[in-house]
Parts: C-alpha cells; sequence; structure tokens
C-alpha cells in the first residue's frame, strides 16, 4: 500500500483497503488482427480467487489510472489496465472511438481465458473510458460482465461532437491537444499537462478562431490530424460513417450498473437518456448527479467511493444496499435528495412566456409583437461558463454577455415563493431570419434581490438548415424547440429568472457563417438579422419541470 494511496483513500472516504501489498503483471493481449495491446494486471498475491475490474484507457495506464487501479486492487479486485491502441506501448494506430469495440470484446474474451479469472468481471470507466466499457456492453462479450461502474460518459460520442446539429469546437480542439500530446509522450504526464494548460488554452484559442476549421489542427501540428480531418468531412447530420461507434441499444441490456455525472458535465444530456433507456427496460441502473463539472475531483471520488460499494455488493464482498435509484443535488437549495426514477415523479411543467420589454411571466401575451437583434458571425457572441471539459465552476456572472447589444433577455418580477426546477427544460422559439442557415442559444438565469447581474443555470442550443423545423403558415416564421441541459436547481424567493437569447456561443460552438457552407470548408460570412415573435399564434415560451 502506497502512501499516495493511502492518502487518497483517506481523502475520499473509500472503503477500508482489504490488502496492503500488490504484484503487477506485465500483460501483452492479443487483438483478432494480430496486433497486441499493452496491459498490466495489479492485484493481492496469494488471495484466491477476485473479481476483475477491467479499465481500458486512451490517456494511458500510469498516473492517476494507475492509482484507480491500486485503489481497486487493495479493496478486493484484481485490475486489468490496458492501453488502448495506439497508446504508450500498444501497438497499431489510434483512431478515437473506431476500435473500442473490437478491441474490447477481444481483451474480455482473452481475460475470460486466463487461469487466474474468477468468472466474474466489472467495468469500469470515465468519459472516454466508459465509452470503452459501453462499447464492451454493446459487444457479444457483454454476456461475460457482471457490473458497470460508469462516470461523465455516453454510448455515442458523435451526439456530443455534433450537440444538437451544431459543433462542439473548443471541447474537440482541447481532447485533440491532449491526445496528441499523449501519444507523442506515450500516456499522460500530469505534470507537463499542467505546466502546459497556458500555452494549451492560447493555441485552442488561435485554432478556433482559424478558418475554415479543416487548417484548424495545423495550430498545433504542421502535419495536422486525421480524426480533425474525419471530423471535418463527416460533419453532416445523418452521415452513416458514425454508425459503428454508436452503442446506444447496450443501454437496454447493461447489467448492474452505477452512472454519475454533474449537472455542469458535457455529456449530461446524453447520459441521462441512456439511464432513462436502461430504466424504461428494466435493467438494474443506479443514477447520482451532483454539481459538479466533468473534471472535478469531487465528482471522481463520488464515483469511486460509490463503485467501489457498487462491486462489492454485486460480488458478495458487502452486503447488499437498497438505496434510492436516482441521487440528485438540488443546486440553489445545496441538498441532496433521492428519488425512484429520472425524470422525477410528481413534478409539473411550468411554462413562462416572452412580452415584448424584456418581460416572462407566466400568462401569454395577447397580441403579437417582435424584439429583433443582429448575429455577427464576424465578432461572434462568445460563451460563458457552462459545462466545458476545463474550469472549476460551471456557473458565474454572466455580465459580460448582458452588456453585449447582439442579445436579448426576459426576466421575471421576483419570485414569491421557492420554486425547485428539477427534470427537463426546454423552449419554443418562434423565429424569423434573413438566411435559413442560423443557430439559437439560450441561457436560463437567477438572477439575485438587489442585483441585475445574472448567474447562468442552464443552457440550451441548436443549429437551423433548411427543413429541420416547422415553418408556419405566413412561410417565414420557424417553430424552433431548443432542448436546455437538465438541471436540479432551487429558484429562490425574491430572485428573478432571465433567459438569455443569442444567436451563437463561441467557441463552445462553432460559429454559424450563415451561409450553408460544409463545416470545415465555410469562409464567408453573413450578418443574421433576428426576429423573435412573441405573443399571438407565436408565443415564444421556455418551460421548465417544477417539483411539486
Amino acid at each position: 500500500m502506497s502512501f499516495i494511496s493511502r492518502l487518497v483513500g483517506r481523502r475520499w472516504q473509500l472503503p477500508s483497503p482489504i490488502h496492503r501489498k500488490l504484484k503487477s503483471d506485465p500483460l501483452r493481449i492479443p487483438m483478432r488482427d494480430g496486433v497486441e495491446l499493452l496491459a498490466i494486471r495489479r492485484y493481492a498475491p496469494g488471495a484466491g480467487p477476485q473479481p476483475t475490474v477491467l479499465v481500458r484507457s486512451c490517456y494511458g495506464i500510469a498516473g492517476p489510472f494507475g492509482l484507480i487501479g491500486t485503489l481497486f486492487a487493495e479493496r478486493g479486485f484484481q485490475v486489468v489496465l490496458q492501453n488502448c491502441r495506439g497508446i504508450g506501448g500498444s501497438h497499431g494506430v489510434f483512431r478515437p472511438f473506431f476500435d473500442e469495440q473490437n478491441d474490447g470484446e477481444d481483451t474480455v474474451n482473452w481475460i475470460a481465458s486466463q487461469p487466474w479469472f474468477s468468472g466474474q468481471l466489472a467495468l469500469w470507466g470515465g468519459s472516454y473510458l466508459g465509452n470503452t466499457a459501453w462499447a464492451i456492453a454493446n459487444s457479444p462479450a457483454a454476456v461475460r460482465v457482471n457490473a458497470m461502474g460508469l462516470h461523465v460518459t455516453l454510448t455515442n460520442f458523435h451526439d456530443r461532437t455534433y450537440a444538437f446539429g451544431g459543433y462542439t469546437l473548443e471541447a474537440s480542439f482541447q481532447w485533440t491537444i491532449t491526445m496528441l500530446e499523449i501519444l507523442r509522450g506515450g500516456g499522460m504526464n500530469i505534470l507537463g499537462m499542467l505546466t502546459r494548460m497556458r500555452r494549451n488554452r492560447i493555441l485552442t484559442g488561435k485554432a478556433t478562431a482559424v478558418l475554415p476549421l479543416k487548417h484548424a489542427d495545423k495550430v498545433v501540428s504542421a502535419a495536422g490530424c486525421t480524426w480533425w480531418q474525419d471530423w471535418m468531412n463527416h460533419a453532416e447530420p445523418g452521415d452513416p460513417w458514425w454508425d459503428p461507434i454508436n452503442y446506444g441499444r447496450a443501454a437496454t441490456t447493461i447489467p448492474a450498473t452505477l452512472m454519475t455525472t454533474g449537472w455542469h458535465d458535457i455529456f449530461l444530456p446524453w447520459q441521462l437518456k441512456d439511464f432513462v433507456a436502461a430504466q424504461r427496460a428494466g435493467r438494474a441502473v443506479r443514477l447520482i448527479v451532483g454539481p459538479w463539472m466533468h473534471a472535478d475531483m469531487n465528482g471522481a471520488s463520488e464515483n469511486l467511493r460509490e463503485t467501489l460499494a457498487h462491486f462489492q455488493q454485486q460480488f458478495g464482498l458487502a452486503a447488499p444496499a437498497h438505496g434510492a435509484k436516482v441521487r440528485l443535488f438540488v443546486m440553489g437549495a445545496n441538498e441532496w435528495r433521492d428519488y425512484d426514477s429520472w425524470p422525477i415523479p410528481n413534478a409539473t411543467p411550468r411554462t413562462y412566456f416572452f412580452h415584448h420589454g424584456g418581460l416572462l411571466e407566466q400568462n401569454a401575451p395577447a397580441h403579437q409583437a417582435v424584439s429583433i437583434f443582429d448575429y455577427d458571425p464576424a465578432t461572434p457572441t462568445p460563451s460563458f461558463h457552462g459545462p466545458t471539459i476545463e474550469g472549476k465552476s460551471g456557473s458565474g456572472a454572466m455580465a459580460a454577455l448582458e452588456r453585449r447589444s447582439d442579445i436579448l433577455s426576459f426576466t421575471t418580477e421576483p419570485l414569491t415563493a421557492d420554486m425547485d426546477a428539477i427534470g427537463p427544460i426546454s423552449a419554443e422559439v418562434y423565429l424569423r431570419s434573413n438566411t435559413e442557415h442560423t443557430d439559437l442559444y439560450l441561457c436560463l438565469c437567477d438572477v439575485p434581490p438587489g442585483g441585475e447581474v445574472s448567474t447562468n443555470v442552464c443552457d440550451g442550443y441548436t443549429r437551423l438548415r433548411p427543413g429541420t423545423t416547422p415553418l408556419l403558415a405566413d412561410g417565414r416564421t420557424r417553430r424552433v424547440t431548443v432542448e436546455f441541459w437538465p438541471t436540479a436547481f432551487r429558484f429562490a424567493r425574491g430572485h428573478r429568472m432571465r433567459v438569455i437569447v443569442v444567436s451563437g456561443a463561441h467557441p463552445r460552438y462553432a460559429r454559424n457563417l450563415g451561409t450553408g457552407e460544409p463545416l470545415g470548408e465555410g469562409q464567408t460570412m453573413i450578418v443574421a438579422h433576428q426576429q423573435i415573435l412573441h405573443g399571438g399564434g407565436s408565443p415564444t415560451a421556455i418551460t421548465l419541470t417544477v417539483s411539486s
């Protein structure tokens, strides 16, 4: 038992260690095409048959992931930590997402043939590592898996890459920088990444300003990046190139699974959809959602603590627990709550309508009015706070956005009672624009008493193309549904709610140039003249799910 594992175990309040002396054996695991992948088996010698936890990593198996292997092994498991294809001693070429199902299946079958395998297998992973677990769950090898622990992840990376019809530019480029550094260095070097953090932010800023976007990869690699070009060339909705990495059907057949995520996580909407699919299929799934961002150590520690307990219970190392199926942290109220399902039971929709003059009210306007703003992609409306890969908080002051001229905002009167919004949120926006190619981004905010500056709670975005949204009888007005990040937030008595409406959140989402040119090719920009209609036959509104 190392000093670091002992320190982390105590700080993260993990179950007490069962074993203090561990051994690590190097492994070379053959794939069906002859490629060998590097792995290690970490276990307590002389402990007898132990359940196996498989962790497949694109970030290397040293550093933080090696530590996670140690923490599992100290608590009654043998752990196989494996580098994905092309990573840190594993042979082959790294192709993001596209080899994980076959390689994961081959790895599980190889493990099952080893004399030390007890017949009990669990999968663990967060983010990309969680997706490798989903890939196995989608393969024929899924029958060998008894339990899963998943954190901030999803079944289909296409959904996040081209979120709501747009392109998640900033996160995609940040991840590309990280992976190129890992490929050059053979694995994740935490100290090196921390020292290069400022440099990488500068590079990301330069890359996200490049047009056409297909050249953005040259900012960090003169030779370019193969997968960046793939993402540029396969960006249109419905492109079948992405079909092989959709593991969504696995959600209906998964074994006993714990899912954890955060209200400000980049994968939240899709992870919740995976949970709902598993829930509807009657699978034994449990969900925890905390006040976390993607890389928040508080979320990671919660996942590891709960996953260890989950695995120990599944394999008879601890007494079965009978906790709630859904555990949510309600921001604003700052308390945890337990429920039987997601969306939560006994909640009701509550709709607030946009009014002329910037009001937000539960009563619909009697007469139609129009609010206008212009969106210029040459000076795109910037993104502020919200779900990002990096960052310590998903919420912050929106003053810099509210001062801009290319926005609209609609605000309620002070609330007369606390209101807990827990669940899905959506808006229906009636839009007229001079271009069929445009975006809508809406942000729901909380305004404290006596203040005009709001803080963001959650947001929604969609990219519009010809034919993607229904037209009203006038042939000009589009009825646009905008899906928000789900949330659990208390709008306290005396506070006001505000909805900010813009047509961009750059570089979180790639700016819409307004011309319809392919994602990687576009350079020509046109100003979008936007009209938001409210009242009459075009009642623009936002609908929250409110806990009763």
